[in-house]
């Protein structure tokens, strides 16, 4: 998804600066406007999945400190250490893929701005 984020952002910046016809300009509108809803609608599945996954790491911690804490560090235990060290570790990278999603998404919005106001950037 970033590698076609970044494809879609070198295309629209290339676009927005050549000439065009009222028709193609148009068209361009339709196709950006398309563009972004997919993109949006990818960081809510995104921020889901991720929110997700937070709550599952927060309880998994919980459960960790709770098991430390009360019990000591058993070795029967060891899975679930396994477990919420994964967690934490997906968390993360899911945590830097939305916030990807996030600020590029958001810098879209400056092309559609260009692109309704008929400037070049």
């Amino acid at each position: 998804m970033e590698a076609k984020i970044r494809e879609y952002e070198k295309f629209i910046e290339c676009e927005v600066k050549r000439d065009m016809t009222e028709k193609e300009k148009e068209r361009l509108r339709d196709y950006h406007r398309e563009m972004v809803g997919n993109f949006q609608k990818e960081r809510m599945i995104h921020l889901v999945v991720m929110l997700f996954f937070v709550v599952f790491t927060m309880i998994g911690l919980i459960a960790v400190v709770w098991t430390l804490v009360v019990m000591g560090v058993m070795i029967w235990m060891l899975p679930l250490y396994a477990l919420v060290l994964i967690l934490v570790v997906l968390t993360g990278c899911y945590v830097r893929h939305y916030y990807f999603l996030e600020n590029h998404v958001q810098g879209l919005y400056k092309y559609s701005e260009k692109l309704y106001k008929n400037e070049s950037i």
